[in-house]
This record gives C-alpha cells, structure tokens and sequence, in this order.
C-alpha cells in the first residue's frame, strides 16, 4: 500500500478503508449469527436423533462432547486462590472500568501504572443539500 504524505489525503483514505471495513464487518457478524444459528440447529437434531455425524455434499459435521469447567460457586473459587495463591486459575487482565471508577473515587490501585493509547475517532462530513 502506498501512502501519501500528504495528511488530508491520508485521513480520506483512512475513512475511506475504515467505512469499507465495517461495512465486511458488519456482513461478518450477519453470516456468523446465522452460522450460530445453524450450528445450534444442528447440536440439537444431533442430539435428539443419538447421532454425532452426517455427511453431506459439502462435507461432513461430526459433534464432540467436551467438559468445560463452570463456576458454581465464585466466593469459594475466590477463597481458594486466596488461601493458594493459584492464580493461574483466572485471567490475568486488569478491568479497565472498574479501575478508572475507583481512581475517580480517590483509591489509589497498588501496581497500577497509566499508559497514553491513541485512538482516533470518525464523524460524517456535513452534508451538502
């Protein structure tokens, strides 16, 4: 990709490649619903008919059960990695929101540190009638 040099051609194709981006996105997220949909459609004949695999001219779909680990009960979780100090247990990533209320607040976070993240921001050209 070439890019100009000059900065008011640059913002014009950066809007320009953006709007087109979310338009896909946008179409992304249509057709993985409807993928969503289809799959859950699926798991359900699947299970109702006792079979875990069928062929079709497109190809084959075959289920597999796997156990996953849900959290019945956060406070014992909670207590546990306390008493252990098995944090590898959780996600390791700081709330962003709840972090920024608590500062509002006065609290001051031990181990906290601030970094500048530059974002940019979009909106419509004003339009000509």
């Amino acid at each position: 990709m070439n890019i100009s040099s000059h900065l008011p051609d640059i913002v014009d194709a950066y809007i320009s490649t953006r709007t087109q981006r979310l338009a896909k996105d946008k179409e992304a997220k249509e057709l993985k619903d409807c993928e969503e949909l289809l799959k859950d459609a699926i798991i359900a004949k699947y299970r109702e008919s006792g079979i875990n695999a069928l062929g079709s001219v497109n190809g084959i779909v075959k289920m597999t059960t796997l156990k996953e680990p849900t959290a019945l009960d956060w406070p014992s979780i909670y207590a546990y990695v306390q008493e252990t100090g098995d944090f590898s247990l959780l996600h390791k990533r700081l709330s962003t929101a709840a972090i920024k209320e608590q500062t509002e607040e006065g609290v001051v976070l031990p181990g906290i540190g601030w970094s500048d993240v530059y974002k940019l921001s979009v909106s419509n050209p004003p339009r000509s009638e």
